[in-house]
């Protein structure tokens, strides 16, 4: 790390606050300006070039740090375009809501109640799924002044909460799916005893989901995660499934031998 980069950007936030936010947009500056001042230096600029190009390309720190604090969102752009979406998702939730008694009253009328019941909820996981979907949009996106660090910071606020927002509602409506799927299946096979490791595989997708929407740093946290999910929903449908029980205690060492070769893999990646 470069002294005085460092020595800067303390000087930049020697009066802000310590809150956790403050802390992170200060450890991302700090690694971006060495990433960036590396990458001058590479390209045949002196040390007093690439630091004032660094430095220069911070931007207004102070006004990021206000804008952070009171609101994520900023510019608004596509206004229109993103309430229109909004409105056409909402209200394919809304008739689905209205569609759902439909199953109940032909189900019922030929003699088959139950599924009625069934069909309803899976209209209302679905539309739930819409409506959740809609409000996930934001109102507002975010486009760069200029390609400083602040507007860079801005633009990845924006797109971050949008990300959560639809990992929200894609959440929501996956357990509706889920408890849908566990009602269906135990009604029409009366496996209640097994059934329930819907549950286990929904945990599973959601972590999978998690996965596909997180960076770097936290997919090397939630890999573990994922696999052993998988070993304890293999564990317990062949051992419900076989009755083996006395032996496939062994899918938990396969696991473990499992971790072992992606950590090497993961490592052998990074020597090459």
């Amino acid at each position: 790390m470069n002294k005085r980069i460092k020595a800067h950007v303390d000087a930049l936030f020697a009066n802000t606050s310590t809150d956790s936010y403050v802390l992170d947009i200060k450890e991302e500056l700090l690694a971006n300006l060495n990433e960036k001042y590396d990458d001058l230096i590479s390209s045949d600029k002196s040390e007093e070039e690439a630091y004032a190009l660094v430095i220069s390309g911070i931007g207004d720190i102070d006004n990021l740090l206000k804008d952070i604090g009171q609101s994520s969102q900023y510019q608004p752009l596509e206004i229109e375009k993103n309430i229109q979406k909004r409105g056409i998702l909402i209200s394919i939730g809304i008739a689905l809501y209205i569609l759902s008694i439909i199953p109940i009253i032909f189900f019922d009328q030929i003699g088959f109640s139950s599924f009625g019941v069934i069909f309803m909820f899976f209209f209302c996981a679905v539309a739930t799924g819409f409506i959740a979907y809609g409000y996930s949009i934001s109102k507002v996106n975010y486009s760069k002044e200029d390609n400083s660090f602040v507007e860079e910071y801005k633009e990845k606020v924006a797109i971050n909460n949008d990300r959560k927002k639809l990992m929200g509602a894609i959440s929501s409506s996956l357990w509706s799916l889920i408890v849908v799927l566990y009602l269906l299946i135990s009604f029409l096979t009366s496996w209640w005893h097994i059934s329930w490791i819907i549950f286990l595989i929904g945990a599973c997708i959601q972590q999978l989901i998690l996965y596909r929407f997180a960076d770097s740093k936290k997919r090397k946290r939630l890999w573990h995660g994922i696999l052993w999910t998988l070993a304890v929903i293999i564990y317990f449908i062949i051992s419900f499934g076989f009755w083996a029980w006395t032996w496939t205690w062994m899918i938990f060492l396969l696991a473990l031998a499992a971790e072992q070769i992606i950590r090497l893999i993961i490592l052998w990646k990074k020597a090459a």
